[in-house]
């Protein structure tokens, strides 16, 4: 069988313009772009290698002729329109690590982690006024760690092409009426996305009292 054509990953923008107004992509367009090349991954087209390369390519992306070149030759992919909700916050580590501390909750967020790691802390982060969070992790070659507080309930609805989806967090007694969720969705690709709580030490301070009474008996 006849392999198609790879396209030039490299292509001189310049030669790009002559078919394609300049217009620069957008965050968004670019994790939509990666999206489809995972589905297309999924679905045989591409290898783990051509993902990887193309991903790295799409993030790379200047303009939306330059990112249209990365999937030009897969079926029904298109420039995407941006995706994400107004005051959104995104945070990528790309090529690197981040760690970060008590972001903004309120309109969600959106965690990238492309060849590094993401940590996002969220335990002192103020809660959202509807109670809820939606968090879109997407861990390409690389991880998404996501530490919450304890009483969370959290929906994890993720896909995963050679990646891991895992929830360590312990399971919260109080009623869902009144219990603050954290909905995550996204994807993990050759990665993970990890959500925890820091440790697991959930001793209260009632179980604490109990521990110093019971050593002076």
């Amino acid at each position: 069988m006849t392999q198609p054509q790879r396209p030039d990953l490299h292509k001189d923008p310049a030669s790009l313009a002559t078919s394609s107004p300049a217009v620069l992509a957008s965050d968004a367009e670019r994790e939509n772009m990666v999206e489809q090349l995972r589905e297309a991954t999924a679905e045989g087209r591409l290898t783990l290698e051509e993902l990887a390369e193309r991903s790295e390519a799409a993030y790379l992306a200047r303009t939306r002729a330059e990112l249209l070149s990365v999937g030009e030759d897969l079926p029904h992919v298109t420039p995407p329109a941006p995706a994400g909700k107004p005051g959104q916050r995104a945070f990528r580590a790309t090529f690197g690590d981040l760690v970060h501390h008590s972001p903004v909750l309120e309109h969600g967020i959106e965690a990238t982690a492309v060849f590094g790691d993401l940590t996002l802390d969220l335990r002192s982060s103020p809660a959202p006024s509807t109670g809820e969070l939606t968090i879109v992790a997407r861990a390409i070659v690389g991880d998404v760690h996501l530490l919450l507080p304890e009483g969370v309930r959290v929906e994890m609805n993720c896909s995963k092409v050679f990646g891991d989806l895992r929830d360590l967090t312990r399971e919260h007694a109080g009623p869902e009426a009144v219990t603050p969720l954290v909905r995550i969705t996204g994807s993990a690709v050759l990665g993970d996305i990890v959500v925890a709580h820091p440790d697991s030490d959930r001793r209260t301070y009632w179980q604490k009292w109990l521990d110093e009474r019971r050593k002076r008996a």
